[in-house]
């Protein structure tokens, strides 16, 4: 009597179903007893799995406590029963060796050499390469195994997983590769016992859930090694992940010329070097994208394919028949990865592509709303996946970006109204965080605020476009004028002035138009628009009894009457904004109006000729901010007045604010190295070339650390230079 409890059926589902049931076993507890995973024992009993493997049926069979009637009555339902594939066939299987890499590997020798290394000295003898799609895993894996294949004679075999969908059917792909019938970890394990073997496994992440049973694998074969490519970790203990990154300018410029040579295209002229150096910049290093770019430019050439790459939802040209399908376009490449994420990280991450450059997490839960809860795990899981990479960091502040073929690709995948209610996101965001960082300036001089500012530009310019496209005028007048400071800082006026000019003053109201005007003020050159500016910006401050932007405007009109000579005036407009400051300190501390009064005062002085007093000025100016609690840095105020000086052809000017600067400031490296730059362009306008070479030492990444008395020296030196260029006393 056999232990099947019912009719005899013709699915292997629902006997498999009927014969747990009967042992009053759940899916889990089978899937445990069986080594299997749960999710296995689901897709079998569903019917979604109807030829299991071998050596899946005999685990069990065993974990089931099958007699052997009901043993042959579950195989013979899968036409297995006299056939004897219980037992695996016994042919002759040939180990598959891998082939070496199928084109130059270019700009990989230091990943290699890493690879390498941990090859023969990792303690957990797997090696891991992770990577985008298209960063060349498999290209620089093949190389590696190719540098070590003489530590494993006759025992390199290579695996492409990348058809295997069930992990547990991974040991047995791995097991043919390498000559073995058996399919489980104790019989490979077996054959590969004496042989010191490598095992090459390509495109493991669709069945990462194995990395428990080749981790059991190294255990029991104690001389085999393990170096697998994936999209994503396979996060066992024994694991050593190498991350494979795109290729630098360089490397990436070079695998582009190769290929093009390759495709029989003419050698490029000069004039096509710096369309082959953008085209590179668009493929973000990425080999795959690089390869398929050259092969388009081999038919249209470089600077035509340039010109039109925008426009081309994908590339004229497909990639070489040699790869994999999902390897031909970047739309592929990207597809493939996108099919392993959760619901999460797939909304997330077209998303994500409306945001140009890196972004912050603080970013990413904007556009992630209304599914903010879930945007930390997803981003996660898109970083697991290579699919975003971090970007270089701003100051205490992690950033993340997407590769650009990537975000060109999801981006498509947005409709209208998608993008609309994204970029509605990205604008509150952007009018919070301009709030913020302007008031961190205004108000406490917080400099790194404008390193933040700096890296979301481009964030906040396109927070900025929605709110004037969205007709948020005053919205858009504030944000401007909340930021206007760092982007003169950073040298952005052009770009300020061109954000300026999307607005139109009769869409304003007068608090807007006084913010606008204050800005476009501060980014004003010419002395002239300068003043008028500014003077109207001031008296319409007033009207409005905005005492803060009365004296940022009489700042700015003091700066241009000084260049236009009228020293009366400047002083008049200083002493004004002066009493707007005294009037609102008390309620809210402006300290960068409060400091920028002094400042003014020292640089009319200058002007006059006067350095004692200018040197007092500024002092004074760095006491202020030392009163009020700041950490506003007139020394680095200087170091930027120093520089336009400079550009103005007012060489003594700009070596008097160095001197100064260089007593005020603070000590670190990286101040001094500004401070040493800007003296070194000084002392080459004087046509002090060794001057310029010391001070140009002193500015450098390598430079020793100069003391400070020797560098005040330095400066006064510089001082007397230009007194004696410029004929002075």
């Amino acid at each position: 009597m056999n232990d099947w409890p019912g009719p005899k059926t013709t699915s292997f589902a629902a006997m498999l179903r009927g014969l747990r049931e009967a042992r009053s076993l759940t899916q889990q507890e089978l899937a445990s007893a069986a080594g299997l995973s749960v999710e296995a024992v689901s897709a079998l009993e569903r019917g979604r799995r109807t030829r299991p493997q071998p050596h899946t049926v005999r685990s069990l069979a065993s974990a089931l406590q099958l007699r052997e009637a009901d043993r042959m009555a579950l195989l013979s339902i899968l036409g297995r029963a006299g056939d004897g594939t219980s037992e695996m066939p016994a042919r002759t299987l040939t180990p598959r060796p891998p082939s070496p890499p199928a084109v130059p590997v270019i700009g990989r020798d230091g990943e290699v050499a890493e690879i390498v290394a941990a090859l023969r000295t990792a303690p957990g003898r797997l090696v891991t390469l992770t990577g985008p799609g298209g960063v060349g895993k498999t290209t620089v894996a093949l190389a590696a195994a190719d540098a070590v294949a003489a530590d494993h004679p006759g025992a390199v075999y290579f695996a492409d997983l990348t058809d295997v969908t069930d992990p547990d059917d991974a040991i047995a792909a791995v097991s043919r590769s390498a000559g073995s019938h058996s399919d489980t970890v104790t019989g490979l394990a077996a054959h590969l016992t004496g042989t010191s073997a490598l095992l090459v496994l390509d495109n493991l992440e669709r069945v990462t859930a194995c990395g428990p049973q080749l981790a059991e694998l190294l255990t029991a074969s104690h001389d085999a090694v393990i170096l697998a490519t994936s999209r994503v970790p396979l996060r066992v203990r024994r694991e050593r992940e190498v991350r494979i990154a795109p290729l630098g300018p360089a490397a990436a410029v070079r695998l582009f010329g190769e290929r093009l040579t390759a495709a029989g295209a003419p050698p490029t002229g000069s004039g096509d070097d710096g369309a082959v150096a953008l085209l590179c910049r668009r493929a973000d290093g990425l080999p795959l994208a690089i390869e398929l770019l050259a092969a388009a430019a081999a038919r249209l050439g470089p600077r035509e394919l340039l010109k039109r790459v925008d426009q081309l939802a994908d590339l004229p040209v497909a990639g070489p028949r040699d790869l994999p399908a999902r390897q031909r376009t970047m739309a592929a490449t990207v597809e493939w990865s996108c099919r392993m994420l959760g619901p999460a990280a797939r909304r997330l991450l077209p998303r994500l592509a409306m945001v140009p450059g890196s972004f912050s997490l603080d970013i990413v839960e904007a556009v992630a709303a209304p599914d903010a809860s879930d945007a930390v795990g997803a981003l996660a899981e898109l970083v697991e996946h290579s699919l975003v990479t971090r970007g270089a960091d701003a100051g205490p502040v992690a950033r993340f970006r997407l590769l650009e073929p990537v975000r060109r690709y999801v981006f498509e995948a947005l409709g209208p109204n998608d993008r609309y209610h994204i970029r509605r996101s990205v604008a509150q965001w952007a009018l919070r965080a301009a709030r913020e960082q302007g008031a961190r300036i205004r108000g406490r001089g917080d400099l790194t605020a404008v390193v933040e500012v700096e890296a979301d530009r481009h964030v906040l310019r396109l927070g900025f476009d929605h709110l004037v496209d969205s007709r948020r005028h005053d919205d858009a007048a504030e944000l401007l004028w909340s930021v206007w400071l760092p982007l003169w800082m950073t040298g952005h006026t052009h770009e300020g002035l061109d954000w300026a000019d999307r607005l139109r003053e009769h869409d304003l109201s007068e608090r807007g138009r006084a913010r606008w005007l204050v800005a476009r003020a501060g980014f004003h050159r010419v002395a002239a628009d300068l003043f008028a500016t500014a003077e109207r910006a001031m008296r319409l401050a007033e009207r409005i009894d905005d005492t803060s932007l009365a004296a940022e405007a009489a700042i700015f009109a003091a700066a241009a009457a000084l260049r236009l000579e009228d020293f009366d005036a400047s002083v008049s407009l200083l002493a004004r904004a002066e009493a707007h400051v005294k009037a609102r300190l008390d309620v809210e501390r402006d300290v960068w109006a409060a400091v920028h009064v002094l400042i003014g005062r020292g640089d009319g002085a200058l002007l006059r000729g006067d350095r004692s007093a200018a040197a007092r000025h500024w002092r004074a100016a760095a006491a202020t901010a030392r009163e009020l609690g700041s950490e506003f840095s007139v020394a680095a105020v200087l170091a930027e007045c120093a520089q336009a000086a400079r550009g103005e052809g007012r060489l003594t000017d700009a070596a008097s604010m160095l001197a100064v600067a260089s007593e005020l400031g603070p000590q670190q490296d990286e101040y001094r190295a500004r401070l040493a730059g800007v003296a070194a362009a000084v002392a080459t306008d004087l046509d002090d070339l060794a001057s310029a070479r010391w001070w140009e030492d002193a500015a450098g990444p390598d430079a020793p650390l100069r003391d400070t008395d020797e560098l005040g020296e330095r400066f006064r030196e510089l001082v007397r230079r230009a007194d004696t260029v410029s004929g002075r006393d």
